[in-house]
Order: C-alpha cells, then structure tokens, then sequence
C-alpha cells in the first residue's frame, strides 16, 4: 500500500540516514518500528502484580480481603499477648 505521510523534518531527517547506516530502506525501517510498536504493550500497561502467597497454620489467604483478614487477626493476638490477656 502506498500512502502519504506527514513527518518532522529533523525526524525525518535521523531516520533517513539511520536506514542509509544499516542499509536499509526508509520505508523498512518505518515499517519495522511500526511492527516493533504494535507489538509492544501501551506504555503505563502493566502486568497485575502477582503476590506470593505463603501458607502457614491454618490461614488459608487467597484474595487481598483474606490478606488484611489475617493480618489484623495476627495484630489482635499480638496485642493480647503484649497486654498479658489470652483470646479465648
């Protein structure tokens, strides 16, 4: 397909003479950062992060609710220990 493009001069200009470095044509060096861009994820798009999930006891933590659960269930025994109380 042939179509008509409106470039930046100095752009135009590295890009021209980075095809004439690697002896490729204009039009393969634009078609390559074409194919190189759409393959490549929008920039800001990122994976969700995985967390590790250890299990230890009986804790059984498979979402971030379970996370927060637990660990406020660990601070109030940590803090019924400190004060010499036992959770019954």
């Amino acid at each position: 397909m042939q179509t008509t493009l409106r470039i930046d001069d100095n752009l135009y200009r590295d890009a021209k003479a980075k095809a004439a470095r690697e002896g490729l044509t204009l039009t393969r060096l634009l078609e390559e950062g074409l194919r190189m861009r759409l393959e490549k994820p929008p920039a800001g798009a990122s994976k969700p992060h995985c967390f590790r999930v250890y299990r230890g006891g009986n804790a059984a933590v498979s979402d971030w609710q379970d996370v927060l659960r637990v660990a406020d269930e660990e601070q109030l025994e940590h803090d019924l220990d400190k004060l010499g109380l036992r959770r019954s």
